[in-house]
Order: C-alpha cells, then structure tokens, then sequence
C-alpha cells in the first residue's frame, strides 16, 4: 500500500476521581507533551503506542501526520479548558487534512474524565468522526484500564487495548491498531463491533495477566481470535478509582461483517469472567504483616537468591496516588529493616531541605504524608543522611516503556532507619517507579538489596520480578486500595461482585 495518509493524535490519561486536586497542563509537561514534528523525534523506537504506529506506517508506507502527543501521571479530573486545549490539537489537524485522509489512528487510554464530563475519550472521538464523516475510518488503540462506553465503540472503527499489565505491549498495541487500521483502509475487512459487561469488579493485583485468572482470561481471548470473522478480542477488567457510570469490566469485541459473531464471542467471555469472579477477589497482608515477613525472609537470604520485593499499592502514583504515603516507610523504619530501599516519596520540601544540606550531610526532616489525609502522617523528626543528588532525568531501560524519558525533578537518596539501613528515593514529582533504571540513577545497584519497595499495583512486574526471590503486594491505604470495596461509589451500575451480594440468577441469561 503506498500514498495513503493518515492523522495520528495521543491524548491519554487515567483520571482518579476520589482525588480532590485538578490536572493541568503543568502535568502533562511533566509527564509528556510533544507536538508536530518532534513526536517522531521523541518517540520513534520507544514502547508506546505512536512508537508502534509509527513502525507499522513506515513498513506499509503510510504517510503519518502528527499532531499532539500528551501524558500525565494519573491525577484529578482533567481541567475542562486544558482537555480542550489538547482535543483542538488533534481536532485542527482533521480539520486541516481532512480533504487528505485515508484513515485516523487516535493513541487513547480510556479512563479519561474531564471537568463536566464523565468520559473523556468518547466524544473527543464522536468529533472527529463528525469532521471527516462515516467513509473515513478511525481507528483507537486504549489502555487496558479503560472505562469503555458505548460512544468509543460506535463512534469508531477499530477498537483495541493492551493485552498486558504490567503493559509491555504498548509498542505492539500500536502496531496492531495501525495493521487493522489499514486494513479497513483497504477494505480488506468491514469492522463490526459488540461489547458486553460483566458485573465484576477485579482486585488491583488480580489484574496481573502473567498469572492466575486476568491470564486465562486473555488466554481465553486469544482462543477467540481463532474463530471465522473475529477480527480482535479486547479486555478490560476497567479502572476502580473512578466513581462513573461506564466504570467496570468490558469485553469489545471486533468481527469482520459479523455482528452476530461479535455478539457471540464478547458474550461468552463475559459469562466466563462471571463464572470466575470469586478468583478475582483475595486478602493480601497490611504494612504491619507485610514489613515483619519481609525482614524474616530477608534474615534468611542467600547471595544469589534476590530481595524480598514489596508493592505499596495503596499509594501508587500510576493510579493517581499522592506518591508521599509513609505507612509502609514507617514500619521498615519501626522494624528496624536493613539493607533496604523505598521508592519513592514525592515531597518537594524536604528536596529542598536535603539540597540546601548537601550530599554527605545529615539534617532532620519531617518525611512525606503531607498532600492529603489519606497516605498517612508525616514521619517526624526523622534524621537523614544526603547520600545522592540527581536532576531526577533518566530513560526507561526495562521491559515496559522501554526508550521513554522520566522527569522527576530534583530527586535526592537519603539514607536513614536503623543504621542508616534504609534507602529512600525523594522527589518533586509524582511518578510510579516501575522501572529499576530509577534506582541506578541514583547510584544503587538494585540487585544488592535485600529487601526493595515500590509504590505501584503491577506495573513494577515487569522490571523488578525477574531479579526477586519473593513479592509481596501490600494492603496499604490511599486513593489507589487494590480493594474496590474501600470506596465510596455513588455512580457507578450496581449490583457489582464484590460490593453487592450476587447469585448466578442476578447475572443476564441470554
């Protein structure tokens, strides 16, 4: 195929709506905002949706025109006038070309909510098919996390989201969107769409799709992409953290000229899902239980065996967490763990301090649990030593994001605890540490710990597991509980397994 053009936008965040502060675009520069001509530049060769699009557009000779490339860290609501701001990036560009276009490929997530809006993502995608009309198809490649309304389906051609967490497959997910996407261009298949929702909410770690049931659900998947005219099998167990209507399970299914095969198959698996359910749900130890089996697995470690890893869930800045919780922190401290590290805290005062106190100092500082009342109580009075000093800038060498440029801002390792035996990560920003490159920038071998804690549900899997002995998720507190009974929902479908009690008779019988 040679002299087909088309438009490529990527707008994408995951909106925690139980957090009280808004999103700007101070956080999407933060994160990631590049425009035009340097999106390639940026993200050419990096696992991340456009780096996949743009791989499969040169191998097929396609003529990408790019408009916006913006991310933030999962927060707050998305400001109405900054979602607006980025919808016009990609909008003028439609606009501008539409006469040109063969097809559109939009780099979303799904779990968008802007200011007034209970879905980001669907009428940003409603617009531009008002723009360029129903000839012209569209294409969405979304985060396995997305909240998936009926407007993102119809309103589209080809809907597809990631097949990992930890997502490893964002690169691939772009290939895959731009290969279909392609293909509709040359009607090579008509995309016709289902989507089904089964009344079941997943526990955050019970999304892990290396394991357990989350990876025979997409085993399952795969199993239906084998059948006559099934074009792709999505699955999204959704995101929890968002008190809204579309919030939950969904299972879009996209058949070549064959609704009813659609239909068939995202039923089916919706069943299977329902039938599952109770293997979505576990108990997981709280900080107190976690930190004290950490240490007495760590007492018993050979050499070659790998640290005891430990996820702070709770707090995990890639669901929206304050990334400044201190209940876990605190018991490695109370515990007395040595050789041990945390990471990380976002606290931007006590940067400051231990800057103006200088590498090899040792001041007292007031830790962490200063944004919000959720993440726990400042750990007071706490004496530090200033081991490092870094402008907090490295690039992702692990498995998931691989390529793609972090920004923490001025980021400091101190050591403190028992012997100075643990050591913690500080920074200006929120980011969720699931790539280990995070420690060698600031000096530390990560290999040589005996006990390592990140603040993330499953994404520090893909990176972190392969060099560990044991990982130990933790039920900590925050705005990102792996739970989804600890949230208040007011808005959300009800009955939903676990909140409500639910027999197989309150389930559709079709």
């Amino acid at each position: 195929m040679t002299d087909k053009t088309v438009l490529v936008g990527n707008f994408a965040h995951e909106t925690n709506t139980f957090v009280t502060s808004k999103t700007g675009r101070d956080l999407f520069k933060e994160r990631r905002e590049y425009f035009g001509d340097e999106i390639p530049k940026k993200l050419q060769g990096t696992n991340t949706q456009v780096g996949g699009v743009i791989d499969v557009a040169e191998n097929n000779s396609v003529e990408l025109i790019h408009t916006v490339a913006a991310t933030a860290t999962p927060s707050g609501l998305v400001e109405a006038d900054i979602y607006e701001f980025y919808c016009e990036q990609i909008l003028d560009g439609v606009r501008e070309h539409a006469a040109d276009l063969d097809g559109v490929m939009l780099c979303l997530h799904g779990a968008m909510v802007p200011e007034g809006l209970d879905d980001g993502e669907g009428p940003l995608i409603s617009s531009v098919r008002e723009i360029i009309g129903e000839e012209v198809p569209i294409a969405v490649t979304l985060d396995l996390h997305g909240n998936i309304t009926d407007e993102m389906v119809s309103k589209s051609d080809v809907l597809i989201g990631f097949e990992s967490y930890p997502h490893t497959d964002m690169a691939d997910t772009g290939r895959t969107g731009m290969r279909e996407l392609i293909r509709t261009i040359q009607s090579d298949i008509d995309p016709v769409s289902h989507i089904e929702r089964p009344p079941v909410l997943a526990m955050g770690p019970k999304q892990n799709t290396r394991e357990g049931p989350m990876a025979d659900v997409m085993a399952k998947a795969r199993e239906y992409e084998e059948r006559d005219n099934i074009v792709k099998v999505s699955v999204f167990p959704g995101f929890h953290q968002a008190d809204i209507p579309s919030m939950g399970w969904s299972i879009p299914v996209i058949a070549d000229s064959n609704s009813d095969a659609a239909r068939e198959v995202s039923r089916e698996l919706a069943e299977y899902i329902w039938d599952r359910r109770e293997d979505f749900v576990s108990d997981y130890p709280e900080p107190p239980e976690a930190v004290a089996e950490a240490k007495r697995l760590a007492a018993d470690l050979d050499p070659d065996d790998g640290f005891v890893l430990m996820a702070d869930v709770g707090d995990n800045p890639g669901g929206g967490g304050a990334a400044d919780g201190t209940t876990v922190l605190r018991e490695m401290i109370d515990q007395e763990l040595t050789n041990a590290g945390f990471a990380i805290v976002r606290d931007p005062e006590t940067v400051a301090q231990c800057v103006d106190a200088g590498v090899g100092e040792r001041t007292n500082v007031n830790l962490g649990g200063k944004t919000d009342d959720f993440h726990g109580d400042p750990i007071a009075d706490l004496n530090v030593y200033v081991k490092a000093v870094t402008d907090g800038e490295f690039r992702n060498t692990g498995p998931m994001g691989t390529g793609g440029e972090n920004h923490l801002g001025r980021t400091v390792l101190i050591e403190c605890g028992q012997d100075d035996g643990v050591s913690v990560i500080m920074t200006e920003n929120r980011m969720q540490p699931l790539d280990a490159e995070i420690w060698r920038h600031v000096g530390i071998q990560p290999e040589r710990l005996n006990v390592l804690v990140v603040k993330s549900t499953n994404h520090y899997r893909a990176d972190y597991e392969p060099m560990c002995s044991t990982n130990i998720p933790i039920n900590s507190i925050g705005l990102v509980a792996m739970d989804p009974r600890k949230y208040e929902f007011e808005r959300i479908p009800r009955p939903q397994f676990p909140l409500d009690k639910m027999t197989d008779e309150m389930y559709p019988n079709w």
